[in-house]
């Protein structure tokens, strides 16, 4: 099958890994494949033995699927310590690479596939109904994108144990008979532990020929050398005469913290160990990236959205064990022995592979060291609280400050940080409007953009002089669009929809808690209220609270319920301050962050920037306010006229957000 530049594929796999090797057999087994364009990037020769694939399942489950036809070698008990359990509800099997490696490319020739022998260095976009991929000058386009690729972490914390398991081995054959080949070895913790957690993991395929390996769960790889001398002192002390027929070697990253990759879309996703399906306190991936490739391929057939997988308690436990193999090594192996001496075997497989309920859970928790689980959750929670500590928004911290300088009567020290605030970064990041606007900002572009921006404040003030009601139904409404959309594209681009509604949420919860006061402004700007009129207390509660639950469903970050927390403080104190301290230390201070972001510049050089403008709109201020009453209506009609060209250029970074 010939392929031309304009093609669209059905399918590309960028690598064949075991994550996307899955993928194409899943997709085989539900008649997804035949007639397909297909493009696969993968630079390495598969045809070999690049790695071994074991894992447990049951029988059924393997006899009824492409797997069965797969498999090389069974095991029905396990020898863990010593100690010979039955695995006869959840066999162990073994899948060579080369096994898995071939049917995949006996498939993909059979569907003529376009192969690229290249590692793929270039750059995935999405687009509409499909995704686009450039390579060394080359553009690809496919309507479905299977990235199989190894991951990025994000930097860890000290509560993240980053550990690697290494393993280094010999297929031997021995003069005589010397395994039980239905009985493999899982961990053999008889071997030197040299500051690492260690163990001997044997694979016998028949009485005279086994794989041997030593393993270490440690901060760094075992060297070859010192595997080396292992592995002989495990089988002089056999008295095993033997011949090397293969030696195999890798590391398996034991890694908690993120994956720093975009996370799968409708047309791009993620698989094998960079969706996260490697297990890291045992480095067990097989399994979970068959149950991903169902879940991907079922996906297909349906035409929606595969789930996104979540980390549970399990993701927990993994971090606890990691911790202490990291910081007490010398405790692993008591912890693994006593994992497998003290519970059956089918439990702790079914604990491994995230199968139990909570009851088995505690069973095998209570089976462990408790006083090392508990010393390392301690430590976890300590480090995760700080950690947290520091991710709780700005606006929370201020609202807390003002909750107390209210309460104290600290009127001149609440309205001083306001102030402070507002010269720091509220006025300039309004401010900066013109570095949005302008590509090259000069005399003649300014005081064309600054005569712009007068022209659309006096059109405000205006509406607000002819139509008081209107003006303020159009201050209020562009107000609530530009927070809500400013705090969402920080946050999270792709939930911008949910922008205006946050705006109408947060600006509604303010006036509705603050009825009088708003009156008061409303009279003040010559917009007639009845005085009487009161927001029953309950219908502000239920706004509120209901409001709040439905945004932390909608993006359970910190960020946000630290927002919807600081709210509830706000509403105790005055309408001004309250004001004040959302805009000051939320919206300013997320449009800040945007326009450092937006404009490449630094916080110095912001400032150095903004402060001809933030002078100009100081003096504006006092100019008008030497010709009308200083009351805070006024300066609210001032603010509607000075902010409605700063939300009309700023909205520009929303939809450019790395402009250069």
């Amino acid at each position: 099958m010939s392929f031309t530049s304009h093609d669209i594929f059905d399918y590309a796999f960028i690598g064949l890994g075991c994550g996307n090797a899955l993928v194409v057999l899943q997709l085989e087994e539900h008649g997804l494949l035949e007639g397909k364009r297909i493009l696969v990037i993968e630079p390495a020769n598969k045809r070999q033995n690049d790695r071994t694939f074991c894992f447990w399942m049951e029988p059924q489950k393997v006899h009824n699927s492409f797997l069965s036809g797969l498999i090389e070698h069974e095991w029905k008990h396990v020898n863990v310590g010593n100690s010979i359990q039955s695995l006869e509800t959840l066999p162990y099997f073994r899948i060579s690479g080369l096994t898995l490696n071939e049917s995949v490319i006996k498939l993909l020739e059979r569907e003529q596939a376009l192969h690229i022998e290249e590692r793929f260095e270039g750059c995935v976009s999405m687009m509409e109904e499909s995704t686009q991929l450039l390579l060394n000058g080359r553009t690809f386009r496919s309507l479905k994108v299977f990235d199989n690729r190894p991951p990025e972490y994000s930097p860890p914390h000290r509560s993240e144990a980053r550990l690697w398991q290494s393993f280094y081995g010999w297929e031997i054959q021995t003069e005589g008979s010397a395994f039980d080949p239905s009985c493999f070895t899982m961990m053999d913790f008889n071997v030197e532990q040299e500051g690492a957690t260690q163990f001997m993991y044997v694979l016998p395929f028949n009485e005279r020929r086994a794989l041997v390996e030593i393993t270490r769960f440690g901060e760094l790889p075992i060297p070859e050398d010192q595997a080396e001398r292992a592995l002989h002192r495990y089988l002089e002390e056999r008295s095993l005469n033997f011949n090397i027929l293969e030696r195999e070697q890798g590391r398996i990253p034991m890694f908690i913290g993120a994956i720093d990759v975009k996370e799968s879309s409708r047309h791009c996703m993620n698989t094998g160990e960079r969706a996260g399906r490697l297990k890291p306190s045992t480095g067990y991936s097989f399994d979970r990236s068959l149950k991903h490739a169902e879940c991907l391929v079922e996906a297909l057939l349906h035409q929606n959205t595969a789930a996104p997988i979540k980390i549970g308690r399990f993701e927990y436990y993994d971090r606890l064990l990691l911790q202490i193999l990291r910081d007490m090594p010398e405790k692993g192996s008591a912890v693994f022995q006593q994992l497998f001496q003290r519970n059956p075997m089918a439990r702790v497989l079914r604990f491994l592979d995230e199968r139990t309920g909570l009851t088995d859970e505690l069973r095998v928790l209570l089976s462990l060291p408790l006083g090392l689980f508990l010393k390392a959750a301690f430590r976890d929670f300590r480090w995760r609280f700080f950690l947290n500590l520091k991710k709780v928004p700005w606006v929370l911290w201020l609202a807390l400050w003002s909750l107390l300088m209210h309460t104290l009567g600290q009127r001149e020290v609440l309205y001083g940080t306001l102030g402070v605030g507002m010269l720091a970064v509220g006025i300039p990041h309004g401010a900066l409007d013109h570095l949005v606007v302008l590509d090259q900002p000069s005399g003649r572009k300014i005081l064309g953009y600054m005569a712009g921006y007068i022209a659309m404040g006096a059109l405000v003030f205006g509406l607000f002089f002819l139509l008081p009601w209107l003006g303020l139904l159009f201050f209020l409404t562009f107000s609530a669009w530009h927070f809500g959309m400013t705090d969402f594209a920080f946050w999270d681009r792709t939930k911008l929809r949910w922008g205006f509604l946050w705006g109408v949420y947060y600006l509604g919860a303010l006036l509705l808690s603050h009825d009088v006061e708003v009156i008061r402004v409303l009279v003040e700007m010559d917009i007639p209220f009845p005085d009487s009129f009161i927001v029953p207390y309950f219908l502000t509660n239920l706004w509120i609270g209901l409001g709040g639950l439905l945004f932390v469903r909608i993006m359970p970050r910190i960020g946000l319920i630290g927002s919807v927390l600081a709210l509830l403080v706000l509403t105790k104190i005055p309408l001004i301050p309250a004001f004040g301290a959302f805009f000051i230390f939320q919206h300013s201070l997320h449009g800040w962050q945007q326009l450092q972001v937006g404009l490449g510049l630094t916080h110095q050089h912001l400032w150095l920037k903004a402060w001809p403008f933030t002078l100009g709109s100081l003096l504006m201020l006092l100019a008008v306010l030497t010709v009308v009453p200083l009351t805070w209506g006024q300066v609210f009609i001032f603010l509607a006229a000075l902010s409605f060209p700063h939300v009309y250029f700023a909205s520009r970074l929303w939809i450019n957000p790395k402009r250069s």
